[in-house]
């Protein structure tokens, strides 16, 4: 559980430049979407390791990870 809480924190410090600017009711409900899409994540992770499936999820995530890190819009405003 602890490690979970670690990943999703290390995954919002991403945001952080966004989550600075937010008003508290904001903050509040993607704080909330957050958790939502990151627990959607983690559970069609798990399922397709079970299946057998965690190669081609893993193909998957790395061909985002690497289209992410190529958009640079410049929100890291400090």
């Amino acid at each position: 559980m602890i490690q979970a809480c670690e990943q999703l924190n290390a995954w919002l410090g991403g945001f952080e430049s966004i989550l600075k600017r937010m008003t508290p009711s904001n903050f509040n409900w993607f704080l909330h979407v957050m958790l939502f899409l990151h627990t959607r994540l983690l559970i069609e992770k798990q399922e397709n390791k079970a299946n057998g499936l965690e190669n081609e999820s893993d193909e998957e995530d790395e061909e985002e990870e690497e289209e992410e890190e190529g958009d640079d819009t410049g929100d890291n405003i400090d």
